[in-house]
């Protein structure tokens, strides 16, 4: 699996369940109907054998024919197209006519048959009576272009396409946006044969408020935070909001169109379990969304399928399907801390956001990796989040507004959360907590809870469901406390490492469930120690198999404590022999030979005395010893706003001379 791409989203047909209990909640278990999320009645549990689905990835991983396509390579794509113009000032998803014809007959060229999305749908049940190559093109939001431009060129190239109509746009546009097509050209565009419509929303397409801070997000996607009552939506707010939208847009549909759509364009591509469910409650048989990716039979089986979005820079040429076939990119990854941000002082936490954003561009970092958790407590209290959640305590709600800052200089935002060491779950339910033996060495003072206990399985689901539900998350960073020592054991009473990891490794998958259904397109990742990337099967102190990681997540993300190891040649050897260790335990996809091995290492930026950092000379050094290796992921724990020593470009893992050799922090 790509550590920036899943194969598949979470299908609108998974057997999902609201658990019970207040409102607030919205934990989603793998067992259980569609209809629950919109049902207020009482709910069961599904017989064992209704569990969710497999979404594919791990048997596309092994590149077979259960791997996400039929044996012989069909390929199916649907395109996203928005407004036709020539100004090059337009956005990028703005493209001229000019390139909507050539990239018609570039995809002809290379064997694509056009199809419109209802035949595509009537034979999802027969893929085999697919064309080798099909493609469905959509376009977005009724531009008056759509009437003016790219129809004639359709009509041309006797090629259908999917007209998505935002319906309270239509009357009372916006202000700043492109002309919107008439009631009576989006008729007229439809009897020509050629274009069917459907819903882009009745008032969804937009953002809301998210957070105290007044943020924004996609409607879809975000509780939307009351300044006038300083509260978040909830549950019921949420699902009440969405079915309104939905079956106003089919009503209004049915009076100006004639009928009402069996196709919903989700906007901004944004959805989720409960969403998707509302949809097919207001007679939508099936969804669009983003994923840029080509779709999957279990797409067509369930019913909500991805779109790639053309941009101006996509190059369609007559052989190349690199428009499709996107590689994964390059992961650069700054651990912050939130502990090292938060200020009371307001305008002292904002210089320090601002900060650490530069700081992050400067090392070169793509991504961030932003811990969800306060330091321990000296008092011995549980621990405090600084995000919104109605599991654990909340120290300062900031975690989203950090988030959109990171956000809106280009980085990808993962969080970092803990798995079984939930202190306020085992400050309730002390008999949750992992069986300990006397003196056993690394078990001594640990506080981790029994993973194979439903009761902790619940208590994980809940929590990181209120993560996917209040903030805006690229990814989850499982932090290295899913592990068990060789001194714990299982509460029922197994002590073996492959009994604890087996029972670690069925939590985790369950929290994956439930973060994607509400986040369907998140991604995952897992810390691990590089004692256990260096070992073959399950370390016996740690209750982890790295080739398990690597299986079942999209990234294994591995800890070098550069301290332990020593400076200058010492690190630099020390990461060689780590990347070649990683790489013996990396099975390259089937399908994707030379993809680069998800596996991220992580140097660890402080040093072993007190306030000391490690010299930016030798984590550069072996930065660039783990790119020589060929893995270009790469890590910094932590980037704090101000200390430390960090080269520029850092995480580019530059070669020796590439950059200035200056040593300094950055500022």
């Amino acid at each position: 699996m790509t550590p920036l791409s899943r194969a598949a989203t979470l299908a609108a047909a998974a057997l999902v369940l609201l658990t019970g209990g207040s409102p607030a909640r919205d934990a989603v278990s793998a067992r259980g109907t569609a209809s629950a999320l919109v049902s207020d009645s009482a709910r069961k549990p599904a017989p064992a054998g209704d569990a969710v689905p497999a979404d594919g990835v791990a048997a596309r991983r092994a590149g077979g024919p259960a791997a996400g396509r039929p044996e012989v390579p069909r390929r199916i794509a649907i395109l996203c197209y928005h407004d036709l113009s020539d100004d090059p000032r337009a956005p990028a998803e703005t493209v001229p006519a000019a390139f909507l014809r050539d990239q018609i007959q570039a995809c002809k060229r290379a064997g694509w048959t056009f199809l419109s999305l209802s035949d595509l749908l009537a034979r999802r049940d027969r893929l085999e009576s697919l064309p080798q190559r099909a493609i469905v093109l959509t376009f977005d939001d009724a531009y008056r272009s759509f009437f003016d431009q790219a129809l004639p060129i359709l009509r041309e190239e006797n090629v259908p396409a999917t007209l998505a109509v935002i319906t309270s746009f239509v009357d009372r546009p916006p202000p700043g946006i492109p002309p919107l097509m008439t009631w009576r050209q989006i008729r007229e565009v439809e009897k020509s044969g050629l274009v069917e419509i459907a819903s882009h929303s009745h008032g969804l397409h937009r953002y809301e408020t998210s957070n105290p801070y007044r943020d924004t997000g996609p409607s879809v996607a975000v509780r939307r935070y009351l300044l006038a009552e300083a509260r978040y939506e909830d549950r019921d707010e949420y699902r009440s909001r969405i079915r309104r939208d939905l079956a106003e847009s089919q009503r209004v549909l049915r009076a100006r169109v004639g009928h009402a759509a069996a196709v919903l364009v989700w906007p901004y591509g944004e959805h989720n379990a409960m969403a998707r469910a509302l949809a097919a409650e207001a007679g939508f048989t099936t969804t669009l969304a983003l994923g840029s990716r080509e779709v999957l039979p279990q797409d067509l089986a369930g019913g909500c399928l991805p779109r790639v979005m053309v941009r101006r820079s996509l190059a369609f040429t007559a052989n190349g399907l690199g428009w499709l076939d996107v590689p994964p990119a390059v992961i650069r990854a700054a651990e912050v801390e939130p502990d090292s941000l938060y200020d009371p002082d307001d305008a002292v936490f904002r210089e320090k956001v601002d900060q650490v954003v530069a700081r992050a561009r400067r090392i070169g970092a793509t991504h961030v990796f932003l811990g969800g958790m306060a330091g321990p407590d000296s008092a011995g209290r549980p621990r405090a989040t600084y995000f919104m959640n109605h599991q654990a305590p909340i120290r300062a709600d900031i975690w989203s507004m950090v988030a959109a800052k990171l956000s809106h200089a280009a980085l990808k935002v993962w969080i970092r959360a803990p798995v079984l060491d939930l202190d306020w779950a085992l400050e309730r339910h002390p008999e949750w907590r992992a069986a300990r033996g006397a003196g056993r060495g690394a078990a001594a003072g640990r506080r981790r809870l029994s993973p194979e206990l439903p009761e902790v399985r619940g208590a994980a689901v809940d929590f990181f469901t209120d993560i996917a539900v209040y903030l805006p998350i690229d990814g989850v960073l499982f932090d290295d406390d899913a592990s068990l020592a060789a001194g714990e054991s299982l509460a029922g009473g197994a002590g073996g490492a492959g009994a604890k990891a087996v029972a670690i490794d069925a939590l985790l998958e369950e929290v994956r469930s439930g973060v994607r259904a509400w986040r369907p397109e998140c991604v995952f990742g897992r810390r691990v120690g590089a004692a256990v990337a260096q070992r073959r099967g399950v370390h016996p102190d740690r209750a982890q198999d790295f080739e398990r990681v690597l299986r079942d997540g999209d990234l294994a993300v591995v800890m070098l404590d550069p301290p332990a190891l020593g400076h200058g040649e010492q690190g630099v050897r020390a990461v060689g022999a780590l990347a070649r260790a990683v790489l013996a335990r990396w099975t390259p996809p089937g399908l994707r030979p030379l993809e680069m091995p998800p596996i991220l290492l992580e140097l660890a930026a402080r040093g072993p005395a007190e306030g000391a950092w490690v010299p930016g000379r030798d984590l550069a050094a072996m930065a660039w010893a783990w790119k020589r290796a060929g893995i270009g992921h790469l890590g910094l724990d932590p980037l704090p706003p101000r200390a430390g020593d960090f080269p520029p470009r850092l995480l580019e893992a530059p070669a020796p001379g590439e950059t200035p050799a200056t040593s300094g922090a950055t500022r």
